[in-house]
């Protein structure tokens, strides 16, 4: 039996950061609807967090059909 080892091409500083990320604006995010901040600091941290997620996506999907 051979053992498949995904390639190392993952740089989970990069997917450490992505989540740190999604985190922050996630929770930014949440603190500018709770404040009732202007609608465009609503939607620049609701870009920011949807950017992050896209990426983190892109990269499981890219990763994962290179493993096949």
């Amino acid at each position: 039996m051979t053992t498949v080892h995904p390639k190392t091409t993952d740089n989970s500083a990069t997917r450490t950061a992505l989540w740190a990320l999604v985190a922050v604006s996630g929770v930014a995010n949440l603190v500018a609807s709770v404040a009732q901040a202007p609608l465009v600091v609503n939607l620049a941290t609701g870009l920011v967090t949807l950017a992050a997620l896209t990426a983190l996506g892109t990269r499981y999907l890219r990763a994962r059909r290179t493993r096949v």
